[in-house]
């Protein structure tokens, strides 16, 4: 096996949070159809801190 970089370890948990964030927020999503806007703006709302 090739040896793992130091940033592989960072970005392996960061990619599986990210996923299972997404994963739940859909799921979410699917359980509480009467706040559409509550999940819409959460939605939108986090790329934001999370990508600036």
């Amino acid at each position: 096996m090739p040896h793992l970089s130091p940033m592989s370890w960072i970005m392996a948990p960061l990619m599986f949070y990210f996923t299972l964030m997404l994963f739940i927020s859909c799921l979410w999503w699917i359980q509480t159809p009467k706040f559409p806007l509550i999940t819409y703006s959460f939605s939108v709302s986090s790329p934001k801190w999370m990508w600036n």
